[in-house]
């Protein structure tokens, strides 16, 4: 009996390098392949996005979501604010089955002023999307899973709209550093690495393997439902004409009832293991 709180605490130790080694394994393999392959062009970018989570009952919450970048101008300039690249508005209802799954849908508006990859340049794009998030586990820190199946329609010169569809796979660790979860005062790391795959389009090439996304950073809860975080993204995209890297700093601010003048016990959704993850 006195040997179960020493195999718990070795649990915990063994789950979480378990979950931080894959992220960066995933990382390592990517940035290796992005290292030894020809790169014919690097942006640095900058990006923020701000986020409101608005309770609707039990099971439900909507999402809403503003957010912008900006692009540098290989090769003279390599200021991340060169030039304007994008920005969108997006709507999310989520669903909550359970405590460890969150199944979600998104429809967006995105105003593509620059986007180097697809030679896109004042266009728009309608994109939807269905997105389930699964919380493998939890002992003082959170490792998530999460699945997209997105549907893009890009606006071409001719303003037609291609349409084509996108898989994306993400593997999210976050690691709260003075707590056990996020909530005021808290401090905590992230790190991630997604994956896309695409269909076929016109506008975006015959490339099967569309990305891998690096995430690196941190964040800090300035209160209960408010929280600032600071990250550092890295994009391989292998190209037949050669490689493309991004290298995107971001600033997002994310916020909880943000709307509400006042809180009714009765449909204040309960938090579930799944939300420490963001």
């Amino acid at each position: 009996m006195q040997q179960l709180p020493i195999l718990k605490i070795n649990q915990a130790f063994i789950y979480r390098k378990i979950g931080f080694s894959i992220v960066l394994a995933l990382s390592f393999f990517f940035n290796w392949n992005s290292a030894i392959g020809q790169t014919t062009t690097r942006y640095q970018q900058f990006s923020n996005e701000f986020a409101d989570v608005e309770s609707l009952g039990k099971k439900w919450t909507l999402e809403f979501n503003l957010g912008q970048s900006y692009t540098s101008i290989p090769p003279n300039n390599h200021s991340p604010f060169a030039k304007a690249s994008q920005f969108y508005v997006r709507g999310w209802a989520h669903y909550y089955p359970s405590s460890r799954w969150k199944l979600s849908y998104f429809f967006a508006l995105f105003g593509n002023v620059s986007i180097p990859d697809i030679e896109q340049s004042k266009n728009f794009e309608i994109r939807s999307a269905l997105q389930g998030t699964y919380y493998i586990n939890k002992i003082g820190y959170s490792l998530l899973t999460r699945f997209r199946i997105e549907d893009r329609r890009i606006q071409n010169d001719a303003k037609t709209f291609e349409a084509y569809y996108r898989l994306r796979t993400q593997l999210k660790y976050t690691q709260p550093l003075n707590g056990k979860v996020i909530r005021k005062g808290i401090y905590y790391a992230v790190a991630s690495d997604e994956l896309f795959v695409k269909t076929q389009a016109a506008i975006t090439g015959k490339d099967f393997f569309d990305r891998n996304r690096l995430t690196l950073g941190g964040g800090y809860a300035l209160s209960d439902d408010t929280q600032i975080e600071l990250l550092y993204s890295n994009e391989w995209l292998p190209r037949s004409s050669g490689n493309l890297v991004y290298n995107t700093y971001q600033i997002n601010f994310s916020f909880t009832d943000l709307f509400r003048k006042y809180k009714d016990k009765n449909k204040t959704r309960e938090m579930h293991s799944v939300d420490n993850g963001n």
